[in-house]
């Protein structure tokens, strides 16, 4: 008589209740009594069939399989194995059912792009142009050079056809990636080395943009070579590297490059050109059509668009000009003959005479608003500008709606759920960049109202639970940058030291760690300038454990030395302070404050060097070293100003963590990092609780406890939901790999990994790298569970 039980069933029985576990975020007790309830047994029956004990109904077994294929999103392969394990004898059958092997609806590929919002609700078609490119794009040549006049509607163009190659609609050349670069938002700006971090960061390959210069651009073309990628450069008649240029005329097949200038610049001489010039007579009274309908004179124009000929005629048709003409009819209420016979009458450039006549329509408010729009490089919302301008309420919305009419600012906006946000035309923001310049003392105050605008709501982000929300340091990301470098250029250092430490952790989550590098030098000379020793032992510290990550340890060696050196000077402070305090006869509160606060500080300091040290110790393979570091720097031997706070704490014992991790030492590691996972979640610190949570789902897999490793596991995913932190969910591809290893679904386990480590070479994260390499190939050398927490 056959035994009842067969060990490979509960294997994978386990297999599957342990899927449903990780992706229902639940606990294994709870799934074993809802299928109990189903099946009509106790949640005891279940663990009996975990255990290796087989059902004795067919009905059994269909029910089990039903849940965890659908709950658990087990594969055919699995299901096969799981019913010839339970020896049922329709397995065929139910196999087809559940899971059929007809065409399977693949998921929707990630479409690769960081396209601008359109200005236009409804793009106006203009054939012949669209078509030239379309067949510009389809030779051989690299670059397709679209030339016309300012306002002609390059951008536009481009724009749309760029979104159109994402499709396949057959009217142009299907593309798989769209990397947009305009030298509108900072003119002159614009090199090789930009365009190719802007190629890496679109293409979801930002760790590239750590390598030096010959690598990157190597890693780059690879990645243009790999995928057919439109490469936009808008606006390129500012750009003044000669490399770029060259470059762009020799861009790796089968990608190709999409250019905007208003002159035929002698370089690209050899590119595909287009020129565009004005509108014809029907695209451009299609274009008033619009016009007339968003600026409310449809009716008191009538249905015969004959009669703005004139108005075509002294414009060129150029888009622009056309749209601030109708404006002007509308605000200087003057019949559109007269507002014509004026730009005939007026001498010079067309657009001179229309800014002019527009910035006189403004009130004070308008101005304002339109001034400190060219703050923000890309968009911005109005609850910003409305801050920075120093204009609110009805005020505002009147404004925005003149500056909008006059086609000063031009509104963006994806769809009706979404808030407007505004944007400036190059000729536009390069008029009002000069209006600007004339008003130095205005435009000090504005910057600074925006900088306080971004703290205050940056604060009330943060106070937010369980995690802030990033949404306001992304969106305000560029304009930030912008107005770092205009406070590092007039030596406003407070404002940039206090901005810089509000997105320089954005920066890291979102994996932009060129422009975190690039900041933080400048914080650390600024500091350094100030007399800020605390801030510059801090900024030098954070740089050191950045390139650590990264692999570069030279660079991280000679950043934590210059810290340390640092450092010592004001220990040697600190110590001198105290001596002559002490041989004074009297000494005043502010002397005994001050030695207070600078004998804080120097401790303070040491935490963090003490971690940063055992960081780059830990990650050059000496666990040891690391963790006798960090025992020796303990946080509730310090000030209670340093004791007290409690993220300084969590870093510390997160590191602490991992040294006992590497070290094997997996019962203390699990005890410290639970302590720092309760305190991440409490006080809302993301960063540290999603790398604890994927570091106990490791400590538990090498125990062999998957049930605390689905636990751990939910609740990095929660984390990872609400901050999208690139390197914790690098991670946790990772530790979800081994999870899958272990019960045994060794397709989804290889799935995982081969995920984490794409996003580690996206990230640049070579270590990590390496490693999760190493445990694909023993996955697939031995089909067996890993169990390692080695570099979790």
């Amino acid at each position: 008589m056959m035994k009842n039980r067969s060990e490979t069933f509960g294997r994978l029985l386990k297999a599957g209740i342990g899927s449903i576990v990780i992706c229902e975020g639940t606990k294994a007790p709870v799934v074993e009594d809802d299928l109990g309830q189903q099946i009509g047994v106790s949640a005891d029956a279940i663990q009996r069939y975990k255990a290796g004990a087989l059902p004795p109904e067919p009905r059994t077994v269909q029910i089990l399989a039903d849940a965890c294929v659908r709950r658990g999103f087990m594969n055919r392969e699995w299901l096969q194995s799981f019913l010839h394990a339970a020896r049922y004898h329709q397995s065929d059958k139910l196999l087809d059912q559940l899971c059929p092997l007809g065409p399977i609806r693949p998921r929707p590929p990630r479409v690769y792009e960081n396209l601008p919002a359109p200005t236009y609700s409804q793009f106006v078609n203009r054939p012949q142009v669209f078509a030239e490119v379309a067949d510009g794009l389809g030779k051989r040549t690299a670059a397709v050079l679209i030339v016309g006049m300012g306002g002609n509607g390059k951008t536009s163009l481009a724009r749309e056809v760029a979104a159109c190659c994402l499709r396949d609609g057959g009217e142009v050349p299907h593309f798989d990636a769209v990397v947009w670069v305009s030298d509108k938002d900072r003119p002159g700006t614009t090199n090789l080395s930009i365009v190719l971090d802007e190629t890496a960061r679109t293409l979801d390959y930002p760790g590239f943009t750590q390598f030096d210069h010959d690598e990157k651009r190597r890693e780059v073309e690879q990645l243009l070579k790999r995928q057919r990628v439109l490469l936009v450069l808008d606006n390129i008649e500012t750009v003044t590297d000669g490399a770029l240029l060259t470059w762009l005329l020799n861009l790796p097949e089968p990608s190709k490059a999409l250019i905007t200038s208003r002159e035929k610049h002698r370089a690209l001489w050899s590119s595909w050109l287009v020129e565009l010039r004005g509108m014809s007579d029907a695209e451009a009274q299609t274009l008033i059509a619009q016009r007339l309908q968003a600026l409310q004179l449809s009716k008191i124009a009538g249905g015969d668009l004959a009669h703005f000929e004139p108005l075509i005629t002294v414009t060129g048709g150029n888009p622009k000009a056309i749209e601030m003409t109708l404006g002007l009819v509308k605000h200087e209420r003057r019949p559109l003959q007269q507002v014509v016979d004026d730009l005939y009458a007026a001498r010079g450039n067309l657009f001179d005479d229309l800014f002019a006549r527009a910035w006189a329509l403004l009130d004070e408010a308008a101005r304002r608003v339109l001034l400190v729009a060219t703050f923000f490089p890309a968009s911005a919302s109005g609850e910003a500008l409305s801050a920075t301008a120093d204009v609110q309420g009805f005020a505002f919305d009147r404004a925005v709606e003149r500056l909008a009419d006059l086609a000063l600012l031009d509104v963006q906006q994806v769809d009706l759920h979404s808030p407007p946000r505004y944007v400036l035309h190059p000729l536009v923001r390069a008029f009002a960049g000069a209006r600007l310049a004339e008003q130095a003392g205005f435009e000090e105050g504005a910057r600074l109202r925006w900088a306080a605008d971004l703290e205050a709501r940056v604060s009330q982000a943060i106070a937010r639970q369980p995690y802030w929300e990033l949404t306001v340091l992304a969106e305000s990301d560029l304009s930030a940058r912008t107005f770092l470098d205009w406070a590092n250029r007039t030596e406003h250092w407070e404002s940039f030291l206090t901005i810089y430490r509000r997105v320089a952790p954005f920066w890291s989550v979102r994996g932009l760690f060129d422009v975190r590098n690039h900041y933080t030098g400048l914080a650390i000379a600024i500091a350094r300038s100030m007399g800020r020793t605390e801030d510059a032992v801090n900024f030098l510290a954070s740089y050191a454990r950045l390139k650590a990550y990264m692999g570069d340890r030279t660079t991280a060696e000679h950043s934590l030395a210059e810290a340390m050196a640092l450092r010592s000077d004001l220990a040697n402070k600190a110590v001198s302070l105290g001596t002559n305090n002490i041989l004074a006869i009297s000494r005043t509160d502010a002397q005994v404050e001050s030695e207070k606060r600078l004998t804080t500080v120097s401790l303070g300091t040491n935490n963090i060097l003490a971690i940063s040290r055992a960081v780059l110790d830990l990650y050059a393979g000496q666990p040891a070293a690391a963790l006798a570091t960090l025992f020796e720097q303990q946080p509730e031997s310090l000030p209670n100003e340093i004791a007290q706070n409690e993220v300084a704490q969590n870093q510390h014992d997160y590191w602490i963590g991992r040294c006992l991790i590497e070290l094997g030492r997996y019962v203390e590691a699990q005890s410290t990092l639970e302590r720092v996972l309760e305190r991440a979640e409490r006080i809302g610190s993301a960063r540290t609780g999603g790398n604890s949570a994927n570091l106990l789902v490791a400590i538990c897999i090498a125990q062999g406890d998957v049930d605390g490793a689905a636990h751990y596991h939910a609740r990095s995913i929660t984390i990872a939901k609400h901050v999208n932190d690139q390197r914790q969910i690098a991670e946790l591809r990772r530790v979800t790999g081994r999870l899958w290893a272990m019960q045994g679904n060794i397709p989804a386990a290889r799935s995982s990994l081969a995920e984490a480590i794409d996003r580690f070479e996206r990230l640049g994260m070579r270590r990590e790298l390496a490693e999760a390499r190493a445990e694909l190939a023993r996955l697939d050398a031995s089909d067996a569970p890993i169990i390692g927490a080695s570099g979790a």
